[in-house]
């Protein structure tokens, strides 16, 4: 039985996937500084809202104003419009920094809340705008957070596992270490995620510099090849060799 196909927004990537993201999935878009991970978030988004599939957009790093300024300036979308119609909500969700000397008990208390808060904020806003997408941008500071690594799988497990029982689809950017070989920060979240898109930066290239690499795809035939992509006024776009 074919599966259904949720479009990625990027021209040219959803036939490298037969067809886009497998509804109801929960996808890895991983990659080191400045290789376009919140301009493929915010198109995914975007994208959906114009195909009446209304979205969630959580930061845990960048504020709300920011995030919306430099998509402005990169593509000219206006995201205000989009969430005064409801079809993207933004949330934002900074990790607790306690003020006192702390316990390994208070500690893990602060980890239930933190989680518990970004799940209740997030079914919130689902239900609120009807999203079928949502947007969690990034996962790497909530890796960051949890150093323990049993906490960690256990919390990016609950936060995944809620997000699917949401009904919705999903993307998760984390940010790799430029010395990094995992394809997480806390090379966790890619075990447990559907599929793994790698973004790249090549400064050696003259005519294309950035490149993206479907890692893994559950369930999908997938393209392996390292395909080049750039950031037009646009949007995004995988580049096709001649």
């Amino acid at each position: 039985m074919e599966r259904i196909r949720v479009s990625t927004g990027i021209t040219g990537l959803d036939e490298k996937m037969q067809g886009g993201f497998p509804a109801g999935s929960s996808n890895l878009i991983v990659g080191k500084t400045g290789t376009g991970k919140t301009s493929f978030c915010a198109s995914f988004l975007r994208h959906g809202a114009l195909i009446n599939e209304p979205g969630v957009y959580v930061t845990t790093e960048q504020r709300i104003e920011d995030i919306k300024g430099d998509i402005l300036a990169t593509f000219g979308w206006n995201l205000d419009e989009l969430e005064k119609k409801k079809s993207i909500k933004f949330i934002s969700v900074q990790p607790i920094f306690p003020s006192r000397a702390i316990t390994l008990d208070d500690i893990n208390k602060i980890i239930k809340t933190y989680i518990y808060d970004i799940l209740d904020k997030i079914k919130v806003g689902v239900t609120e705008v009807k999203a079928k997408r949502v947007v969690i941008d990034s996962m790497s500071i909530i890796e960051m957070f949890i150093r323990d690594e049993y906490l960690s799988r256990v919390a990016m497990m609950q936060l995944i596992n809620n997000l699917k029982e949401m009904g919705v689809t999903s993307l998760l950017s984390g940010t790799l270490p430029e010395t990094s070989a995992a394809l997480s920060s806390g090379g966790i979240v890619e075990y447990i995620v559907d599929s793994v898109i790698k973004l790249d930066f090549v400064p050696v290239a003259e005519e294309f510099k950035r490149t993206l690499t479907i890692r893994k795809m559950r369930r999908t035939d997938h393209s392996t090849m390292i395909h080049p992509f750039e950031i037009a006024k646009f949007g995004l776009k995988v580049i096709e060799f001649k």
